[in-house]
């Protein structure tokens, strides 16, 4: 799969009087190959285990016109009672989408389903339906033993097969493959990154690692230090940590921070911060730096303009060409 160069987090407001709510989602989008996926954050409001769900997805354009609409069902164990969760899958969205709006279908739980809100079966618990297909029905107590041998197994050949039954069915509403079940998807996956790690390891002839720590999207360099590429987190006032996985970072991205809504940073080390690293950043006022720290052009390009006089770092250790473009 190719690599993102933007990564997006978005708090998600919508219904609140639904048994499963989104929180929020990220968008990871690769320009280059005009490829966009959305992670969903959801919570499971129900003092009980959510089974299954299925909800509907709106995309639409930076206009606000419906671009495509899908049905998606993950019929697998999702959460414990009263726990957030996210399905482990990715959700395919057209590259045009800006906003999407998501609609609970219905969702599965130990005791009930709730559908269109309205709860289903409320006063016929699992409990009652297992017990009736495992006892005997009258009239079953003369069976001879061939038959209770054969009846035997057949619940236990069925015990290892997939049910034929499904609560949900999947539905492309406009176009299709956008919806896909986590384990087709990850063998999707699983095979896409051993492909990339193969061509990657013939063609550049060394390793590319990248992993999260906290909400740091970060990468090892050639010469084994780690940059930060993407940040997931949400806070006003941030301190960059001088190490991340046991890495010492050196540089920040272009593009790490674009349209974060931090107010201040705090670096205490010496560090990079490539071109476009804060782009768009409205909310950044102050940049406060106790060591030397080397700014590229355009790195706080479209920054609020009170930053450029609100730089707070040692005398002459400051290196910033057209450190504020606005």
């Amino acid at each position: 799969m190719s690599s993102f160069n933007t990564v997006t987090k978005i708090k998600y407001d919508g219904k609140t009087d639904e048994p499963a709510t989104l929180n929020e989602y990220i968008v990871f989008q690769d320009d280059k190959s005009k490829l966009k996926y959305i992670i969903f954050r959801f919570s499971n409001n129900v003092t009980q285990q959510l089974l299954g769900m299925q909800f509907e997805v709106c995309q639409y354009d930076v206009d606000g016109d419906l671009i495509e609409k899908s049905v998606v069902m993950y019929d697998q164990f999702l959460a414990g009672a009263e726990e957030e969760f996210v399905p482990k899958a990715k959700l395919k969205v057209n590259y045009e989408c800006s906003t999407i709006s998501v609609r609970l279908i219905q969702a599965a739980y130990d005791r009930f389903v709730w559908k269109e809100g309205e709860f289903l079966d409320s006063a016929y618990k699992f409990g009652t339906f297992f017990k009736e297909q495992t006892e005997p029905k009258e009239g079953d107590g003369h069976e001879d033993k061939k038959n209770a041998k054969d009846k035997k197994g057949k619940r236990d050949k069925d015990k290892t097969q997939k049910s034929k039954y499904s609560l949900f069915q999947i539905k492309d509403v406009t176009s299709g493959n956008l919806a896909l079940l986590p384990k087709v998807f990850n063998g999707i996956v699983i095979a896409a990154l051993i492909l990339f790690v193969v061509i990657s390891m013939i063609i550049f002839k060394k390793d590319t690692k990248k992993f999260t720590d906290g909400n740091y999207l970060v990468r090892i360099t050639a010469s084994e230090d780690a940059a930060i590429y993407g940040y997931l987190g949400s806070e006003s006032n941030l301190v960059i940590p001088e190490k991340l996985g046991g890495y010492k970072v050196t540089k920040i991205d272009g593009g790490a921070f674009k349209n974060s809504k931090i107010a201040t940073v705090t670096v205490n080390f010496e560090i990079t911060v490539e071109t476009g690293a804060f782009v768009n950043c409205k909310n950044l006022r102050i940049f406060n730096a106790t060591a030397k720290v080397t700014v590229m052009s355009e790195a706080f390009k479209g920054c609020n303009a009170a930053l450029a006089n609100n730089f707070i770092y040692p005398n002459g250790s400051f290196i910033a060409p057209n450190h504020i473009v606005n």
